[in-house]
């Protein structure tokens, strides 16, 4: 991509990361929703990837991992099948991705490079797919989806999955013994970056504005795993590590959706008008 001028927002992004992939071990590329012997549509992380899944028709397909981190998703997108192009604004995770595409032997079908999102040098109408995971609270939101508008194809659709403010929760959230159990400093640890905020309902208003937007809710009750984690436990999680309160998260919502209102995490379909 083309070097532009950084805003100061994006320079700390910048600088954060670098320092946090050079902090932390090296990604991986979870496979497991890849060779289809689980399924686990109550996390939304794994309803993202059947999401892609059922997009797939082609080879020829492009995907573009909207703020690519170090590759988990570019990498599990290409062993989908898709030509996958990634982008983040650190090149310590530009370097990170092309170490762990070579890894999974995708170094061909992957192609990465440093840059902002609200200003993507691709050409219009390129991509099929777009896929940003825990990406859009940390940008410029209004300007990175008109760039998402633009690249994607006519027929296309973007992918997003964030966490979003709720009623109660993150008022309790935000007390004294919220912030004393998950303090919301920035830490290498926690991966807490100054800039980020979660998604608001305005932010969502600005996405369903630009495009058609399918919407589901995730993480009510399982919200406590973070806070369970936090304590050093590992309360609710399953042998094979998942949440039984993602499970239950489920039913709930698919007996009462209205409770989605309280759901902590959103992923988002859309595609253009």
């Amino acid at each position: 991509m083309t070097e532009v001028a950084l805003t100061e927002r994006q320079i700390r992004e910048r600088q954060y990361y670098d320092e946090f992939v050079r902090r932390t071990p090296p990604a991986v590329a979870s496979l497991e929703s890849i060779r289809g012997t689980q399924r686990r549509p109550w996390n939304p992380y794994w309803y993202v990837a059947d999401l892609i899944r059922a997009e797939f028709r082609s080879p020829s397909q492009q995907l573009l991992d909207f703020g690519c981190g170090p590759g988990s998703y570019s990498v599990q997108c290409a062993l989908f099948g898709y030509e996958v192009s990634g982008f983040d604004i650190s090149p310590g995770n530009i370097d990170a991705a092309n170490r762990l595409a070579d890894k999974h032997d995708v170094g061909d079908r992957t192609h990465f490079s440093v840059g902002a999102a609200e200003r993507l040098d691709y050409p219009a109408a390129f991509f099929d797919v777009i896929v940003g995971i825990d990406i859009l609270h940390h940008v410029d939101i209004p300007r990175a989806i008109q760039e998402c508008v633009r690249v994607l194809k006519p027929g296309g659709i973007a992918i997003f999955k964030e966490p979003i403010e709720v009623p109660v929760f993150d008022w309790l959230r935000n007390t004294k013994l919220g912030l004393a159990i998950r303090p919301k400093d920035v830490s290498f640890e926690r991966h807490v970056t100054e800039d980020e905020k979660k998604l608001t309902n305005a932010d969502l208003q600005v996405i369903k504005k630009a495009f058609r937007v399918d919407e589901r809710r995730f993480r009510v009750l399982s919200r406590l795993d973070g806070f369970a984690d936090a304590r050093g436990g590992h309360l609710f999680l399953t042998k094979a590590g998942a949440s039984r309160l993602e499970m239950i998260d489920e039913q709930i919502l698919r007996v009462c959706p209205p409770l989605g209102r309280f759901g902590g995490n959103v992923v988002v379909a859309c595609r253009q008008k």
